[in-house]
């Protein structure tokens, strides 16, 4: 990993940010307050934090308005973290593509790829496939025949596109996703025996997605699997043929999505929640973690448990159901006093 010293002056006006404090400050990493030193830039989120920035050693910060840095010097912002992040970029940039394919990868002669893109040791890109400018392709990923990868796509080592799947631009996917496998569809014969329906669907994910690692999305049965624009999606997720995921989603890590569940957009799903199929997961909607979906969730609704329900609700239900003990201690001492009171003949 390569730094980029930067003073902290600089760093503030690239960020857009007010500057407190001494702006020669040279700043040559990031690091979380509790173990940043005095070269490092650290952040501090809210006002519950400044405790442990008092003893921090961070020799700058970036700050909400409100929050006192301690003297040091410091870059004052109403979103912390996003400025942390954007500052990140700017002291570890990521490092530069080198161009060109590895003398072991296999390239289909009618395949097209970009001069400007990379590909790296052991990838395999199939017949009529479609490489685009600055697409970079680490070590060991296969590409299926007719696979379209768009400009600035990186894909981490060990992915799979199968056949026909198409990447918009910036695409970014963790190693080991599977994109465009088979759905899980069969169909009893006359005998009782399961047989495979064909799936000849594609997977179609558009700009600016990122999916995380051993994350599988199948191709449709018929249609497409879709994933909208700007999408996140963490690791471990599954999502079943032909579903449709809308643009500026949130999926994270274990979530599993039956065939043609309907995701749409600003929906935020959180970890190992699982949908059945042929449901719609509204506009805004929020599911809580290791919630079970049955039906649709209405745009904007919260909802968590299992069955999912309203969050207030399900909130109620979780504190009924710590009292249920005591609850219980009561009832069995009330049967005990009436039961006396039925031996003694009143």
């Amino acid at each position: 990993m390569s730094l980029r010293p930067i003073r902290l002056g600089d760093l503030a006006a690239k960020l857009g940010r007010e500057l407190e404090g001494d702006g020669d400050v040279e700043i040559g990493g990031a690091a979380a307050l509790e173990s940043a030193g005095p070269g490092d830039l650290s952040f501090v989120r809210s006002r519950r934090f400044a405790g442990l920035l008092a003893s921090s050693r961070a020799g700058a910060v970036i700050v909400p308005p409100g929050v006192d840095p301690g003297g040091r010097p410091a870059i004052r912002s109403a979103q912390p973290g996003l400025d942390f992040a954007r500052a990140v970029r700017c002291i570890v940039p990521e490092p530069p593509r080198a161009a060109g394919v590895h003398p072991t990868a296999w390239i289909a002669p009618d395949a097209r790829v970009d001069e400007s893109a990379a590909i790296g040791p052991h990838c395999s890109v199939g017949a009529r496939c479609a490489v685009g400018p600055r697409a970079l392709l680490h070590a060991n990923v296969s590409l299926y025949q007719d696979v379209t990868v768009g400009a600035d796509c990186v894909l981490h080592a060990g992915c799979v596109l199968r056949e026909r799947t198409a990447l918009g631009e910036r695409v970014v996917l963790q190693p080991g996703v599977v994109l465009g496998g088979d759905g899980f569809g069969y169909v009893a014969n006359e005998r009782g025996v399961l047989e495979r329906v064909p799936q000849i669907g594609r997977v179609v994910v558009d700009d600016d997605v990122e999916i995380g690692a051993n994350t599988t999305i199948d191709r449709g049965a018929l249609g497409d699997t879709r994933v909208g624009r700007r999408t996140k999606i963490d690791n471990l997720v599954q999502v079943g043929h032909n579903c449709e995921i809308g643009e500026d989603v949130v999926i994270v890590a274990q979530v599993g999505l039956s065939g043609s569940t309907r995701v749409e957009r600003g929906a935020m799903l959180m970890g190992q929640v699982g949908s059945a199929g042929h449901l719609t997961i509204g506009e805004r909607a929020f599911v809580a973690g290791q919630s079970g979906l049955h039906r649709d969730v209405p745009p904007r609704a919260r909802v968590m448990g299992t069955p999912a329900r309203e969050e207030r609700t399900s909130h109620r239900m979780l504190a009924a159901l710590a009292r249920l003990p005591e609850l219980l201690g009561r009832v069995r001492a009330i049967e005990r006093r009436l039961g006396k009171r039925d031996g003694g003949g009143d």
